[in-house]
């Protein structure tokens, strides 16, 4: 007779699923995340080069007796000298990107509990839903969607754990994906796919909302969605983890709400409340 399974032995069994899903999510955010720092990394080449041949005509100019230098020189080497400083500008801000993908990536490596910091939620999922969408295109190069950003200003800087709330956003974007590209298989020739990421200051919260108009979701399965390890996705296409670990993120370590609103065959809406 085998010996019975502790609850013990069932937590820990659990925690290294959930850990195996993690590192699942790492894989498939590979082709995303080299696809988001391929553009910034090009940005900081071309500059660069740009900047080292504007030092090289300047030395042109250094180069020329004082007596020979007249009023153009000095114009173009003004000129230069502020092309010089905005070339700068740009692969210091293109560097901070891939800083700031790459900070991602390792938060969302790290198993050893959230870190808050102030983060600019807005630029969060902006990014978090570009590398979740280049993630599923790597799987399937005909998989196509508009992203329609309305992002309020005013949200500005939110206390949050990174990792984990990048997290949220890819795990839910991921699902959006998923809708619409099993809508797409049947869609007319005119279907149009689109995730709209909406955010909104409210008097002491913040209001993000990620809709898209893929197959959406019959009522029955809705409250179904945050269990562990539900999933109406195929054998393969999905552990059940996501949204449960997505609620867990939005519930327990951000102490805010998540909730699913969907019409089936037409769309489906998360709607997330966090303190502000």
């Amino acid at each position: 007779m085998e010996p019975a399974i502790t609850d013990k032995e069932v937590e820990k069994y659990q925690q290294k699923i959930i850990e195996l899903n993690r590192l699942a999510e790492l894989g498939q955010l590979s082709a995303g995340i080299l696809h988001e720092i391929k553009n910034p990394v090009s940005f900081v080449n071309n500059f660069s080069r740009l900047s080292n041949e504007l030092v090289e005509e300047i030395r042109e100019i250094a180069a020329k007796p004082l007596a020979e230098l007249n009023e153009a020189d000095m114009e173009g080497e003004k000129e230069i000298l502020n092309t010089l400083s905005q070339n700068l500008l740009k692969i210091s801000e293109n560097g901070k990107r891939i800083e700031r993908i790459i900070q991602g990536m390792l938060a969302q490596a790290r198993s050893d509990g959230a870190v808050f910091e102030p983060t600019d939620l807005n630029q969060l999922l902006e990014e978090y839903s570009k590398l979740a969408y280049h993630s599923v295109r790597a799987e399937d190069r005909e998989f196509n969607v508009t992203f329609s950003y309305e992002l309020d200003p005013e949200v500005g800087q939110v206390n949050l754990s990174r990792g984990e709330f990048g997290r949220v956003v890819v795990n839910l974007v991921n699902n959006g994906c998923y809708a619409i590209n099993e809508k797409r298989k049947t869609a007319p020739a005119d279907f149009e796919p689109i995730i709209e990421i909406t955010t909104k200051r409210l008097a002491d919260t913040i209001q993000i909302t990620i809709c898209d108009n893929g197959i959406g979701i019959p009522e029955d399965i809705v409250a179904k969605l945050f269990q562990p390890f539900f999933t109406t996705k195929p054998i393969g296409k999905g552990t059940g983890l996501g949204l449960s670990l997505t609620y867990t993120s939005v519930v327990d370590t951000h102490k805010g709400e998540i909730s699913v609103t969907s019409i089936p065959g037409e769309r489906t809406e998360f709607k997330i409340l966090i303190p502000a």
